[in-house]
């Protein structure tokens, strides 16, 4: 009975967020950098509190702007290497301002390298996004929808057949079954897709990008699993019922939607 419930919840809160996400894409605008910056500020929010646990406290600007920046650029299509490099020398100033001061403990080294790593792991899903939706509504809605094709895929075959952890450290219910199962049941979507939206793609680019999608997005849970048991978190917060938080909700497609829009770009 509470298993029903708890899979009730995850389910309207799961299809919530997605008519929402669907229909922000579908307005686009500037209605999708407001979604991603939405999504990019809590996110954060998560992030740091994984470092604050560890008694580390990256400052907040350092991390926020130069994320909120470099989404806009990429929406307004403005070259992005000398704002990288500018924003790079803020990130910097900022982290050798704040040394002196430091919050109850002097660690400069990982509060500089726990910013820098948070621009990257945060900016790279709304650039590539929004970067994809330039293209077209429907190639930005593929990489999307194969995620999560693919995430409940592994997770009913996982439920069925599972016996074998893939992580049990990191995540106990995910299973060497349901995450190799998972690529078999996706592929005839990513066909079907490609013949739809992305003719250009043959049965090989088929291949690679749904191997991509499923083993980059299992990486991709995987590594925000290990931020989490790290500090002792079973969600990054409890945003979403049945969901978890923000980085729950997004780390697959941290990885996949930046895979997706390299591989269509560079490799087709």
């Amino acid at each position: 009975m509470a298993a029903s419930k708890e899979f009730k919840k995850r389910l309207i809160t799961g299809t919530a967020l997605v008519v929402l996400i669907i229909f922000f894409i579908w307005l686009d605008r500037i209605f999708l950098p407001i979604l991603m910056l939405t999504f990019a500020t809590f996110a954060n929010n998560e992030y740091f509190r994984f470092w604050h646990r560890k008694d580390i406290y990256p400052h907040t600007l350092a991390v926020l702007f130069p994320i909120y920046a470099l989404t806009l650029l990429t929406y307004f299509e403005t070259p992005l290497l000398l704002p990288s490099f500018i924003l790079l020398l803020f990130v910097c100033v900022l982290g050798i301002m704040r040394f002196p001061g430091a919050r109850r403990t002097q660690n400069f080294l990982a509060e500089v390298s726990a910013g820098f790593f948070g621009i990257i792991y945060l900016s790279i899903l709304p650039i590539t996004l929004i970067l994809l939706r330039k293209i077209s509504f429907a190639i930005c809605l593929m990489p999307l929808v194969l995620t999560w094709l693919y995430d409940t895929f592994a997770y009913f075959a996982g439920s069925l057949v599972g016996k074998h952890k893939l992580a049990p450290k990191l995540s106990p219910s995910k299973t060497w079954e349901g995450t190799i199962l998972a690529l078999p049941l996706t592929f005839p979507f990513t066909w079907v897709l490609s013949e739809w939206w992305y003719p250009d793609f043959g049965v090989l680019d088929c291949v690679i990008v749904t191997l991509g999608i499923g083993i980059l997005g299992t990486m991709g849970d995987l590594l925000e699993s290990g931020m989490k048991r790290e500090v002792g978190l079973k969600d990054a917060s409890k945003v979403f019922p049945g969901h978890g938080g923000f980085l729950d909700r997004i780390d697959s497609l941290i990885f996949n939607v930046p895979f997706f829009y390299f591989y269509m770009t560079l490799a087709v």
